[in-house]
């Protein structure tokens, strides 16, 4: 659900963490070797593993003592928001990642859960005023069809037979989800306007990777002597996905390959064919097809859109008066200096 990673970067952090710690499975309890001769076999039950859904994990979670676990330019994130929202995001991460929270390891994460909700609401709450700010708002017809979009999505995935049976997995009313589809659209179009241009100095090149020094001369000296850079790629280069295609990597931006590769690529004018660049893959040889300003493919673009959005948002974060009024995990003693 795309609504669900509009800001969750530093959650998503988290969420790797858990997925670490609860992933693994039990091991089977070993069986003592029978010392008589059965008459007939008999099946070892098999050892059941308890597990803890989301009211195990609420019974860990600490509730602030405070009305307010953070501000943000002023505006407060209150209690009873934030234990809402943590709800939610619990039963995200044990339905989406089949964490038992009768696992210790996955108990201790949440001290450290809590801290990065907080955190994860602090960015929303931001994003809403910066919107605000620039005048960007969404209708409610436009909510209500976002949100229809994303209900068929969900229906269509087959978990939830019905939308109220969704709704209780995932542990939210009707208006949180209608809330979720407005922040999302909000940061869709705060991305349009700061996630850079859709278009892109790009070059068209082709090369042939050979793994050592030796091999990137003599495919040099062949260059050098008339033979077709296409045939040489087939015959030599080590880079299984362009070598059948003469080495041919197609058009690409700044930011798509290693950064010895594109230095080099970039530099060069159309016709022209580079010397030996050394990257981590090998020895490349470049030959430059073309250079042009170029529409990015839709792949490309989101990428880049989200890295320039985030770029833009780290900064204004920097800008931005956050108060955090609560801490969950405690930072780990300093070690006692010996004499």
């Amino acid at each position: 659900m795309k609504h669900r990673v509009i800001v969750m970067m530093a959650l998503s952090v988290l969420l790797g963490l858990v997925l670490a710690a609860c992933s693994g499975q039990a091991k089977p309890t070993p069986t003592a070797e029978a010392t008589a001769t059965p008459s007939a076999e008999v099946p070892t039950p098999e050892a059941t593993v308890p597990i803890g859904g989301v009211d195990v994990a609420l019974q860990n979670v600490l509730k602030p003592a405070v009305p307010v676990v953070a501000r943000v330019n002023g505006e407060d994130i209150t209690t009873d928001a934030y234990m809402r929202e943590l709800r939610t995001q619990l039963y995200y991460v044990t339905n989406s990642y089949s964490v038992n929270w009768f696992d210790q390891e996955a108990i201790g994460l949440i001290p450290s859960f809590q801290d990065q909700v907080v955190q994860q609401m602090v960015q929303s709450r931001l994003l809403e005023q910066l919107a605000n700010a620039e005048k960007m708002d969404v209708t409610a017809a436009e909510v209500q069809a976002e949100a229809e979009n994303s209900k068929q999505q969900v229906l269509a995935g087959g978990t939830y037979k019905t939308w109220d049976e969704a709704l209780a997995g995932m542990g939210i009313t009707e208006e949180d989800y209608l809330a979720q589809n407005r922040v999302y659209l909000l940061y869709s179009k705060l991305l349009k306007v700061h996630g850079g241009p859709d278009t892109a100095e790009q070059v068209h090149a082709a090369h042939i990777l050979v793994a050592d020094e030796n091999t990137g001369n003599e495919v040099l000296a062949k260059l050098k002597e008339g033979k077709a850079f296409a045939d040489l790629a087939k015959e030599y280069s080590t880079d299984m996905g362009s070598k059948d295609q003469g080495g041919d990597l197609g058009w690409f931006p700044r930011g798509a390959m290693v950064p010895e590769f594109e230095e080099a690529a970039f530099a060069l004018k159309p016709g022209e064919t580079s010397g030996l660049v050394k990257s981590d893959y090998g020895y490349h040889i470049i030959q430059l097809l073309g250079k042009e300003l170029r529409p990015l493919s839709a792949d490309v673009l989101q990428n880049v859109e989200q890295q320039n959005f985030q770029t833009w948002f780290e900064a204004e974060m920097a800008k931005a008066k956050v108060e955090t009024l609560v801490q969950f995990e405690q930072p780990a003693p300093e070690p006692t200096p010996t004499a």
